[in-house]
């Protein structure tokens, strides 16, 4: 009995020391699980705001209540950083409930009991015998990115650092804001040395459509965002803030989402967007400010492409 208990103790000794390698900078893979009440929860329910996933392995043991409490006395700091808290464990909504009132959480608990989100996550531990999700901890951009992510955690001071995490990021993100709002080309992300200007670049789209396609049935793309390929053959030259699509004898000025973001002047080549289609009436006025940026001659009415996000 000793040995077994010996070997037990071991093994899950091993698992909390080994690191998984990191999701830094990789999208936050998707989820769907209840909480404690029963309530759903999915990733794209938190889109907009930051988003902090901690990984624990059982409701009620020593570092576990440290933590938890250490993220309820903080809780409200958090909330006022657009920052959202949810712990993960193995343990039932049951457990989860009687955790939560013990120590007044005011947060909710996800119940993984299948392992489905810890496996996803890279911090599933134990062995046939014994199961539990490995300390770790994840924070979550609000366009869905693993902007940090935690393999050692001490329950003690762990929550300071996820504070000092987010506020670096936070701070990051205004910094490059301000830098897009001043016309500044920010790379967003990078897919396959490709770089994306603008919102992170969709993960469930695998499709995309030709620009001549596009414009041939412009009523099937006023209403969902696709993905739509090109060339690119003019780019605003005062602030790189649109550019001009062309498909063989087929053109569509894409408009940047009213500024939202820019990309170098002198980009060229075959281009993809993700956004729509929309039908604009421009006033004489606005089509020759246009032109002097360097838009050449554009109709009256036509259609544009809002993109959200361009990947060069």
């Amino acid at each position: 009995m000793l040995k077994k208990y010996t070997i037990t103790v071991l093994l899950m000794l091993l698992n909390f020391m080994a690191v998984a390698e990191s999701m830094q900078g990789q999208p936050a893979p998707v989820f769907n699980l209840e909480d404690q009440n029963g309530q759903a929860h999915q990733l794209a329910d938190y889109q907009g705001q930051w988003l902090v996933l901690y990984f624990y392995p059982k409701d009620g043991t020593s570092g576990c209540t440290v933590e938890a409490n250490a993220f309820k006395d903080n809780y409200e700091k958090l909330k006022a950083m657009n920052t959202e808290v949810l712990g993960i464990s193995l343990d039932d909504a049951e457990s989860h409930r009687q955790f939560i009132a013990e120590h007044n959480l005011p947060f909710n608990l996800l119940v993984d009991s299948n392992k489905v989100m810890s496996r996803a996550y890279g911090v599933d531990g134990g062995a046939a015998f014994f199961s539990y999700a490995k300390r770790q901890t994840f924070i979550v951009n609000p366009e869905g990115v693993i902007a940090k992510h935690f393999e050692q955690v001490d329950p003690e001071s762990h929550v300071t650092e996820v504070l000092k995490a987010l506020n670096e990021l936070q701070a990051d993100e205004k910094t490059a804001a301000e830098e897009q709002h001043e016309g500044v080309p920010v790379i967003t992300e990078e897919i396959a040395g490709a770089p994306v200007y603008g919102a992170s670049w969709p993960q469930d789209i695998d499709k995309d459509y030709q620009l001549v396609k596009v414009l041939a049935s412009p009523d099937q793309f006023t209403e969902s965002k696709v993905v739509i390929s090109g060339r690119i053959t003019r780019v605003c030259q005062s602030m790189g803030c649109w550019m001009v699509l062309s498909d063989g004898d087929v053109f569509a000025r894409v408009d940047f989402n009213n500024h939202s973001f820019f990309i170098p002047k002198d980009s060229q080549g075959q281009a993809q967007v993700y956004g729509h289609l929309k039908l604009v009436q421009d006033s004489a006025e606005k089509r020759a400010h246009l032109t002097a940026e360097g838009a050449g001659e554009l109709a009256p009415e036509r259609y544009e492409i809002v993109a959200y996000s361009v990947k060069l």
